[in-house]
């Protein structure tokens, strides 16, 4: 019995860390633009390719570097190509909400056919960044790999609040969150702040795109089921909030978790929607989310 309780903990904070990853980016780029970015999941696929061209022999042979290394090119990846799509689309079209959203949708929608003409339609796996498992002795069965998603989620979670609440260039991020005008007022530079804040949301995509492709399967259609999981993260969590988005992962986490073991994975995200929607019903504004006001 313990150790089942035991399992379940352990089990919910892991894969949480990682949701609150994928949703962080994603409320990161409502709350200062304004934007609903339907590419967010293509991101996080374009992290899991990138990692797999550079550490798979069976892709590029001579592109073959530790897995280490390749985490550190798959956030780049992502940080590049979210950066790239601002300031190449969405900087043009942010001021009209609807073309926007289907403007980011369609990115998403060519990543993934891109993805199927250069490694076709079949799952991948990615190398292993930390093979084996631990916990054995304490009757828990984890694997090294979710335990380093774990730290490492948690570690760029730290860096980022960190930098937000503690940096003046952070601060600038967060400023714009709040009030755009009040931001402008300041002397804040908005098209450097939303340009920033895209990169960063970039980033933290391609790391988590590693994990959940590790931990699932590479393919080009992945990015559904983290999007999904980030829209409904950050509407329960309030949108444009760290702290809601951080909340509302580790809730959908450990709901995930309970309904996988009681019911089965054919359950996992049922009663995730039925949160969302008592959510909606009784706090539109999510957990930890403001009335937004005109300006």
């Amino acid at each position: 019995m313990l150790g089942a309780i035991g399992s379940f903990l352990v089990t919910g904070a892991m894969i949480s860390a990682i949701y609150a990853l994928i949703a962080i980016g994603f409320t990161m780029i409502f709350g200062v633009g304004g934007v609903l970015n339907l590419a967010h999941g293509g991101l996080i696929m374009l992290g899991a390719y990138g990692f797999l061209v550079v550490t798979s022999s069976s892709t590029v042979e001579f592109l073959a570097i530790p897995p280490i290394a390749g985490l550190a090119v798959a956030i780049a990846v992502g940080a590049v190509a979210s950066y790239g799509l601002y300031v190449g689309l969405v900087e043009y079209i942010e001021d009209n909400p609807v073309i926007t959203f289907l403007a980011t949708l369609v990115v998403a929608l060519i990543l993934a056919e891109l993805a199927i003409v250069a490694f076709s339609s079949s799952p991948r796996g990615l190398v292993n960044l930390a093979p084996g498992s631990s916990g054995q002795s304490v009757g828990l069965r984890v694997t090294n790999l979710e335990i380093v998603a774990f730290v490492t989620s948690w570690v760029a979670i730290g860096l980022l609040w960190y930098y937000v609440t503690r940096t003046d260039d952070g601060r600038s991020i967060l400023a714009t969150s709040m009030s755009q005008r009040g931001a402008q007022l300041t002397g804040v530079d908005l098209p450097s702040v939303k340009a920033k804040t895209w990169l960063i949301a970039g980033a933290l995509a391609g790391l988590a795109g590693v994990f959940i492709g590790t931990l699932q399967q590479t393919s080009p259609t992945m990015w559904l089921d983290p999007l999904a999981l980030a829209f409904i993260i950050v509407v329960i969590g309030g949108i444009g909030s760290i702290k809601g988005s951080i909340v509302a992962a580790y809730l959908i986490g450990y709901l995930e978790t309970l309904t996988v073991t009681l019911l089965g994975s054919g359950f996992r995200g049922t009663f995730s929607l039925v949160v969302l929607v008592i959510v909606l019903l009784v706090m539109p504004q999510g957990l930890f989310g403001r009335e937004w006001v005109h300006e």
